[in-house]
């Protein structure tokens, strides 16, 4: 036994020294690579009433004619099957549209001259202009900065990616029907087998730090408390002293740690065929995200509105008009602290997305259910008419969103039609109480983008959308304020060439339930139903009168002329109907702006034009 032990070691002695040198070499490693992919945009557009900025599609006199540009550039670093995504983006006007070139910094600076302070102004989408020498600074957004690999020592081929990275197709193939767009945090996909893949996100909505302590809240004194709105000394503001104890002069800055989770299999049932269910949860307390929660009906999702509330009990009953906007915040409650203590929402999504392949066909179905909970203090004044002034409230949450697409080839010829409805509620129901409008998670104010309109959507100019500034965006809320939608549409393209392609289509919407026409536009809480009728200036619940939106034309054009390079038109004209009425000033009839105008009734049509060079890379 000895002696075969001494021969085997010598045979392997001897094959050592004859065996090339590389046999017992590790394998090489892999050579970093590293490239640049982005695009840049340089677009001009025309529109006209689209009501940015008046909030009232009655007036018809805001017309916009601008030029700008976005640029957009991922950097990819790349090992062997890990790589780093580093994505940014600048977007500016052509021109100088306030006194500084970038509303950045946070928007105001100190200028050499006398020491003057000016601050910068710019259009909706953008955060600074090019001026002439274009030497803007500040204008710079980080999109995502994340690093992806396969995970070690796990059975199955998982893909990890972490840090602030896309959706993709987290929740869905369909873009945002719940979330789209970017976010912090963590997604697992999984490949089970080549019909079965599956993915988990974990989403860091808000965080809390080290608690209410972690930042110091704004407030008119000094010395405060763990962040609420508690002095610890009482202080003095204007004039007036407050002794120890809470205080309404202050602002907390603190949030929950508000996070969501999706979890989303991907599976192929047959050929042409794929399902993709989902579950998610989302937790808040207190403010978070408007991405998430936006306001509706009246109820402000801004600090000291009802999720976190100061110590002034009725404050909204005296309404702050501001532009045409009731910029009260929502009131306060006595003995609140600011910060959204034991305000609590939890809110569940279920439901399948879906899409079939077939010779011509195409078929695309989503049906999502939402359930849960929301807890908000009532801050007295106007929402008094839901409930005691100073008390916590819960609704409980119950909405759907249904939208199928279906599209048929025919050589050149792409037809295709569309139809979605999201859930709503009466103008006179308490949303203290019940919520039956659908919340997505986040949809970039991405919803619909896909499908062509450009004005009850992002089109070509994805910086154009009605009701950006009344919280009732279709892009981001899906519905209309809490009224919901229903929607309906056809399109038709033909390419004409494989560089050039014509396309027109045709969109109604309503509301699923009427809308208030009364109803006036509060910051931060959408469309406030009226509690005073219009003809007789006396005390009446709100009511419904219409649920017809209108119906938005357009055409478009995408010439596809050099490698790299395309040439985008299009054009919208909304007939827009009554259910985008609502009060021009910012409170009730005979309450502030006192007797109805004719402001008040009627809206105008809706048109925007636009042209778009890309350059992909």
């Amino acid at each position: 036994m000895r002696r075969m032990l001494v021969l085997s070691l010598a045979l392997m002695a001897l094959l050592g020294f004859v065996a090339p040198p590389d046999v017992f070499a590790q394998a090489a490693a892999p050579t970093p690579k590293a490239t640049i992919t982005g695009f840049i945009d340089n677009v001009g557009t025309f529109t006209q009433n689209m009501s940015t900025s008046d909030l009232n599609l009655n007036r018809n006199k805001d017309q916009q004619t601008y030029g700008r540009t976005r640029g957009r550039f991922d950097i990819v670093g790349e090992v062997g099957q890990a790589k780093a995504v580093f994505g940014f983006e600048i977007d500016a006007y052509w021109g100088q549209t306030g006194f500084i070139d970038s509303n950045n910094g946070p928007g105001c600076v100190t200028s050499g001259q006398n020491s003057a302070v000016t601050c910068g102004a710019v259009g909706t989408g953008s955060e600074s202009s090019f001026d002439l020498n274009t030497d803007t600074q500040g204008n710079f957004q980080i999109k995502w900065v994340y690093v992806e690999f396969p995970l070690p020592l796990v059975p199955i081929p998982i893909i990890a990616r972490l840090g602030a990275q896309p959706f993709a197709t987290a929740a869905s193939y369909k873009l945002a029907t719940y979330a789209a767009g970017d976010f912090p945090g963590v997604n697992l996909y999984a490949t089970i087998s080549p019909t079965f893949k599956a993915q988990f996100t974990y989403v860091m909505v808000d965080e809390n730090v080290l608690g209410k302590g972690a930042f110091g809240p704004v407030i008119a004194g000094t010395g405060t408390v763990q962040n609420k709105c508690i002095t610890s000394t009482g202080n003095s503001f204007g004039g007036v002293s407050t002794a120890p104890g809470l205080t309404v002069n202050c602002t907390p800055q603190s949030r929950g740690d508000n996070w969501a989770i999706i979890a989303s299999p991907e599976i192929t049932v047959m050929k042409g065929l794929d399902i993709k269910p989902m579950i998610s949860t989302f937790q808040a307390t207190g403010l978070t995200s408007g991405a998430a929660r936006q306001g509706r009906g009246g109820v402000s999702v801004l600090a000291g509105g009802p999720f976190a509330p100061i110590n002034a009990p009725n404050a909204s009953s005296a309404c702050v008009v501001v532009g045409g906007v009731c910029t009260n915040g929502g009131g306060g409650v006595a003995g609140a602290d600011g910060a959204g203590t034991g305000v609590h929402e939890k809110r569940h999504t279920v439901g399948i997305d879906a899409r079939w392949r077939s010779g011509p066909w195409s078929v695309d179905p989503s049906f999502y259910y939402q359930f849960g909970e929301q807890a908000k203090w009532n801050p007295g004044g106007i929402a008094s008419a839901y409930g005691t002034a100073g008390t916590r409230q819960s609704a409980d949450i119950s909405a759907w969103l249904g939208d199928v697409r279906t599209s048929y080839q025919l050589g050149p010829l792409l037809l295709s039609h569309m139809v979605m409805f999201t859930t709503g509620q009466d103008a006179k129901s308490n949303p203290y109480k019940s919520i039956k409008y659908y919340q997505p998670l986040d949809t970039d104010t991405g919803y619909q983008a896909d499908w062509g309109t450009q004005i009850m959507s992002l089109g070509v100019d994805y910086y154009q959308i009605i009701g950006s500034q009344t919280n009732t965006n279709p892009g981001v809320a899906i519905g209309w304020d809490k009224y919901g939608r229903v929607s309906t549409g056809v399109k038709a393209s033909y390419a004409w060439t494989p560089s050039l392609t014509v396309g027109a289509g045709i969109t109604p919407n309503w509301t699923w339930n009427k809308v208030d026409t009364d109803a006036f536009a509060v910051t931060g809480g959408g469309l406030q139903p009226s509690f005073v009728c219009r003809k007789t200036g006396q005390s009446c619940r709100p009511q419904g009168e219409s649920n017809f939106l209108g119906t938005e034309f357009n055409l478009a054009l995408t010439y596809r002329f050099a490698p790299g390079l395309v040439f985008d038109w299009a054009a919208g004209y909304l007939m827009a109907d009554s259910a985008f009425s609502h009060r021009f000033v910012g409170s009730d009839y005979n309450a502030g702006a006192g007797a109805p105008v004719g402001k008040d009734i009627g809206v105008q049509p809706v048109a925007i034009t636009t042209a778009r060079v890309r350059f992909s890379f």
